[in-house]
């Protein structure tokens, strides 16, 4: 029951865009203008940003669990508000509350699975790979919700953030208290929280170029399926199967680490790749997208829970929660920079096709998988060094 309780916290945290489905109807009920309905659905993702760095500090004020049950009962509350809300700025401030909600568990949603079960690689390895399935899984059910209860009204979607309150129940029950300090002969090193292994801040940076790229096979496969397809073309059935495939990958990940260990990551890397050549080169072949579109569905259910699993290998548990927030610091600007990084891409290949930044993004690929390489041997050679010192 601990293992699921600490999983079920996961079920929300990619539920910010689950009330998309009700947002004509909330621009017509509330006269709104296009942008202030956007503003709506964008809000959570500015005070995830802020509060995925504070988490790290308050939990290690009050403690991992609490943090979370605080995260908690804001999703619930702020969520759920606009269920009896009428007033615009009110509901957009309710969003920006919702956000802080995820903001506080997001990172420690990852690192309280590391702590916890630290001394059980293989089990951590698979509650990391579940954890991701379970942010699929939520999401996809929450929008399924949502469009049911949007028959009643708008303001019913909102119902869905409600589900934070019984999941808050089974984790305060459940879930066991968390001492990232104790056992840790880390922590009683003197540094800030932002001396970390250089390995951490690559992962960082990495975190945001996957996301810049996940996003923008995300947002251009719906122009070029038109493009080839024609105007009519319906993209969404596509689109919504896809964390079906982040679902099953996530769930054989604890495996696939066990057998491959590393190679995950460069499995990842790899596929990701073969994907964005196959986008990026499929010009009228309409086929030959949709291949490269779904095979990218695969390397995030990886590579991620690769690196969060890794974390504990380059940190102490004191900054386990710091570097965590890192990581989804890089993510969640990956998402915002998307844009702009598809536009320099498009520039570097010389070409204006809706496919040009894909190959440019292969090239990049290779350059990180080359840097995790040589990281890779060089930290093989200072724990052989400092074996041989020990003998």
């Amino acid at each position: 029951m601990s293992k699921l309780a600490v999983l079920s916290v996961s079920l929300v945290l990619t539920s910010a865009g689950s009330i998309n489905g009700a947002l004509p109807l909330i621009q017509s009920g509330l006269k709104i203008s296009n942008t202030e309905m956007e503003l709506l659905s964008t809000a959570p993702a500015l005070s995830v940003v802020i509060f995925v760095l504070l988490s790290a500090v308050l939990a290690d004020w009050i403690g991992i669990k609490k943090t979370i049950a605080l995260g908690l009962l804001l999703v619930g509350i702020a969520g759920g508000a606009p269920m009896l809300l009428q007033n615009y700025p009110v509901i957009l401030a309710s969003r920006f509350i919702l956000g802080a909600g995820f903001g506080l568990i997001n990172s420690l949603a990852v690192s309280i699975i590391n702590v916890l079960f630290d001394r059980e690689p293989n089990t951590k390895a698979t509650l990391q790979g579940f954890r991701g399935s379970a942010e699929n899984v939520g999401n996809a059910t929450l929008t399924i919700i949502a469009g049911v209860l949007l028959a009643m009204n708008w303001h019913m979607s909102f119902a869905i953030y409600l589900i934070a309150f019984p999941i808050l129940l089974v984790f305060w029950i459940f879930a066991p208290e968390v001492n990232p300090h104790s056992n840790d002969e880390q922590d009683s090193q003197p540094g800030s929280l932002f001396n970390l292994s250089p390995t951490v801040w690559i992962m960082a940076i990495f975190a945001l170029l996957l996301v810049m790229i996940f996003t923008a096979l995300s947002v251009r496969f719906s122009s070029m399926a038109v493009a080839i397809k024609g105007a009519n073309y319906n993209a969404s059935n596509i689109l919504a199967a896809m964390p079906i495939i982040g679902i099953i990958t996530g769930s054989f990940f604890g495996l696939l680490n066990k057998w491959t260990g590393k190679g995950c990551l460069y499995i990842g890397i790899g596929l990701l790749i073969i994907a964005n050549l196959l986008v990026g080169f499929s010009g009228d072949n309409f086929s030959m997208l949709l291949i490269g579109y779904v095979i990218s569905g695969i390397p995030g259910s990886l590579i991620f829970p690769f690196i969060y699993n890794s974390l504990s290998l380059y940190v102490s548990k004191k900054r386990m929660a710091f570097a965590t927030s890192l990581i989804l610091i890089g993510c969640n600007l990956g998402n915002f920079l998307s844009p702009f990084g598809m536009k320099i891409a498009q520039v570097v290949s010389g070409t204006t096709g809706l496919g040009a930044p894909f190959p440019v993004f292969s090239i990049v690929l290779v350059g990180i998988g080359i840097v995790f390489y040589f990281q890779d041997r060089v930290m093989t050679k200072r724990a052989a060094m400092s074996e041989t010192s020990v003998k």
